[in-house]
């Protein structure tokens, strides 16, 4: 018996739903739990699980009851739990968050939690539709290997295009809860066409479920996760974005669940000892170029451009002929800094590209160069963190000129530090690293040439902010012994288990509780 051709088009709506809300899934939990390999391995998880459970539960129904009404009524019912992730999904995500503050583990767990709670039923819904229309659509088995695989294959070739049109054109055009709605709609449009075709006496009234799709598009986009002194919010096509005024008076740029700060504005610019980014203003007397009329410098993974605006309001003075650049990947963030945190874009303008890429094209020579570029939040862009890429820096750098590179560790034996203190020096052989106090933070910076410290030493002397951070950058310099860099791997394009190193110093600091 050859299927409806109504049905290609039905299980084509349903695969690319599946695919669809796996994609929103990963959106939808960003502003909550980050986007990290572990938030991924919880939806991608969750997802097969319930994929495999309506499988089997689809296939025991089919049989026992071989009904056409049952297989539409589970698309409508999955149509309508999927609509209700953008009206309960925020507050049970934040409920769920609420105890997440530095306790990485938590994130594994309640990460869990809310796909579980929010994601799995529609999906595990939807799995129930391949079983059940091969079981109604295939009573002459002589032919039932092909229906199977042309069914099989319209389902497939559906969760390609949800895929690719959910990553490249709903999301970014429609934001992430429209998209679930959207899906939501398509679903039970399917379902009540179904039910219709079956009864339309008895099942006319299916139609009225649009409603609930219909309304909440309706009610307009609402604030994903609300923070108090929100200025800014939106989703870009690499993370959940937010911009927001803090008690203290600062202005914070805040990535995807909020577990860090990606740039900072403090009032009157304060340089403040236990922000990393306040030593980033010594570099410039550390980077061997004793003229002041002439310095150039980048900053790799710009953000709102935090530090090229500190090393701008504080070195100007001292190095007029200082040109600062900034390189940052994301479009959206790129023009936040002048709005919000300061930026002059004529004395510091900040160019849209990967980082490596923008390294390798470039024809300039820093005098220093910093790299603070994070990926979904908590990983170091492995590409970002090898012996090549420091290479292919170092090629950019004057003979005497510096690198500065930002390193979140839990502690001086962290595997992740002592592999990139050990990747460093492969190419940078004279190195301090600066344990910036009451934070994670190591400040790496290292040259071809030997630092001159001294000028540190001389700075520490005066009595201006740069001055005093000077002092505190003396007090807290640290190094490596050699049996700890034996300790760490040398990272390369080929192999550099950042992620790996990452994941583990999380489960290390759930086990052992550790804090700055």
């Amino acid at each position: 018996m050859k299927p409806h051709p109504w049905l290609y088009a039905f299980v084509f709506v349903t695969g690319a739903a599946v695919m669809t809300l796996e994609m929103a899934a990963s959106r939808f939990a960003a502003p909550f739990f980050g986007t990290s390999q572990i938030v991924w391995a919880n939806i991608i998880g969750l997802i097969m699980i319930a994929l495999s459970l309506g499988y089997w539960l689809g296939g025991r129904l089919a049989d026992r009851y071989p009904r056409w009404h049952l297989l539409f009524a589970a698309v409508g019912m999955a149509g309508l739990l999927a609509c209700a992730i953008p009206w309960t999904g925020p507050w049970v995500f934040h409920q769920l968050q609420a105890g997440i503050t530095g306790t990485p583990i938590h994130i594994i767990v309640f990460s869990f939690f809310g796909i579980l709670i929010m994601f799995a039923p529609p999906v595990f819904l939807l799995a129930t539709v391949s079983p059940f229309v091969l079981r109604l659509s295939g009573r002459d088995v002589s032919d039932l290997g092909k229906v199977a695989g042309a069914l099989y294959a319209w389902s497939t070739v559906g969760s390609i295009a949800g895929t690719f049109v959910t990553a490249f054109v709903l999301i970014p055009r429609l934001g992430t809860h429209m998209t679930i709605v959207l899906t939501s709609g398509a679903l039970i449009v399917s379902a009540a066409m179904g039910l219709t075709a079956v009864s339309p006496r008895r099942w006319w009234w299916s139609w009225l479920l649009l409603l609930v799709p219909l309304v909440t598009a309706l009610g307009g986009p609402r604030a994903v996760k609300p923070v108090q002194g929100l200025l800014f919010e939106t989703e870009t096509e690499y993370q959940y974005v937010q911009v927001a005024a803090l008690p203290d008076g600062s202005t914070a740029l805040i990535y995807n669940e909020g577990g860090g700060v990606q740039s900072l504005r403090r009032p009157g610019d304060a340089l403040v000892p236990r922000d990393y980014y306040s030593y980033m203003t010594l570099l410039p007397y550390l980077s061997g170029n004793p003229s002041s009329d002439r310095m150039e410098g980048v900053v790799i993974g710009a953000a709102g451009g935090t530090i090229l605006h500190l090393i701008d309001h504080y070195d100007q003075g001292s190095f007029p002929g200082l040109r600062l650049e900034g390189v940052e990947i994301d479009p959206v963030v790129a023009k936040l800094g002048p709005r919000y945190f300061g930026l002059n874009p004529a004395r510091t303008p900040i160019r849209v590209a990967d980082g490596r890429a923008f390294v390798t094209a470039s024809q300039h020579t820093w005098d220093f160069a910093v790299v603070d570029a994070y990926s979904q939040q908590i990983y170091i862009p492995f590409h970002l963190a090898t012996k090549e890429f420091f290479s292919t820096l170092a090629d950019h750098l004057t003979t005497r000129g510096v690198m500065a590179f930002n390193v979140n560790a839990v502690s001086p034996d962290s595997p992740l530090l002592l592999s990139l203190l050990k990747t460093v020096q492969e190419v940078f052989p004279h190195f301090v690293v600066i344990r910036v106090p009451d934070s994670y933070n190591y400040l790496v910076i290292a040259g071809r040439s030997p630092l001159p410290t001294e000028a540190l030493r001389a700075l520490g002397m005066g009595r201006s902010p740069v001055s005093s951070i000077a002092r505190e950058a003396l007090a807290h310099l640290w190094r490596p012994t050699p049996e700890q860099l034996k300790r760490g791997m040398v990272l390369t394009d080929d192999r550099a288990p950042v992620e790996y190193l990452t994941d583990s110093m999380i489960w290390d600091v759930a086990g052992r509780g550790i804090s700055p």
